[in-house]
């Protein structure tokens, strides 16, 4: 058992599994003792990288949706091990420093000594995260013949690292997507649930893709979409935080009638 992932059980029938792998920052005393940066350091690249607060929103969102979607939320940092690197970005992140072990943070600047082996976490975190949601993935394959992934994610008012609007805000939400694995019924339905809850939302800008475990890579079985949702909105209490887990509701109930048509789960 993956001791640093919460697993919670939805309906035996139903094919939706929320994932939430960033909102930890969580670091285990034994690793953060190998990191170069400073503890001030650590301390501002876990404000810039945690995604603060999706787990609290896709619990809600999960709770409006009647409480039958799976969940699963990493419990530790993504500074110790990243289970959300897709697989056609692993090499290419790897060689950045920014794979699924960090060796630099965002500004560049060294989070682990350079060389650094990072053999033993990936054995230790990130192999068997992708295990443990492989098998949660398997199960709805088994018990419902299809499953669908909703990755929550969120993102900072306008980062200058991504510069896609000068000037203006990121877009209230982004719905990363896969050719094959987010069918444009199930893309096209969570647009229009977020834009009906007064949200702006744009498709694959600044982030695209979808995360899936490897082994299921490329299974039409398996839908996946991404949600990332501007992190001024999920200010605890607020209006906005109340929308947008009640629209997140709407798309897994949506997702869950989807899985079972022609549609939205292609053979």
């Amino acid at each position: 058992m993956y001791s640093h992932l919460a697993i919670d059980e939805g309906a035996q029938d139903c094919p939706v599994i929320l994932h939430v792998p960033h909102a930890s920052r969580h670091i285990p005393e034994e690793v953060a003792a190998e990191f170069v940066a400073t503890p001030e350091q650590v301390e501002v690249e876990l404000d810039r990288v945690t995604d603060t607060g999706t787990d609290t929103l896709a619990e809600a969102a999960r709770e409006f949706a009647g409480g039958r979607a799976w969940s699963v939320v990493s419990g530790i940092s993504r500074l110790v091990a990243d289970p959300g690197r897709f697989y056609n970005q692993r090499d290419s992140m790897d060689a950045s420093g920014r794979g699924a072990v960090y060796t630099r943070m965002t500004d560049g600047g060294l989070l682990r000594p350079l060389g650094f082996d990072d053999a033993a976490l990936k054995a230790q975190y990130f192999h068997p995260y992708n295990d443990a949601v492989a098998d949660v993935v398997g199960g709805r394959l088994r018990e419902t013949g299809g499953a669908v992934i909703v990755d929550v994610h969120s993102y900072g008012n306008q980062p200058e690292e991504y510069r896609i609007h000068a000037g203006k805000l990121l877009p209230d939400v982004c719905i990363g997507t896969h050719s094959v694995h987010s069918p444009a019924i199930l893309t096209d339905t969570a647009a229009e649930i977020f834009a009906r809850a007064g949200f702006k939302v744009e498709r694959n800008t600044p982030f695209t893709g979808v995360y899936i475990p490897v082994g299921f890579e490329m299974n039409a079985r398996v839908l996946g979409i991404m949600f990332e949702v501007r992190d001024d909105l999920l200010a605890p209490g607020s209006e906005s935080a109340t929308r947008a887990a009640e629209a997140l509701g709407e798309v897994i109930a949506a997702a869950e009638q989807i899985a079972g048509t022609e549609m939205g789960r292609p053979q």
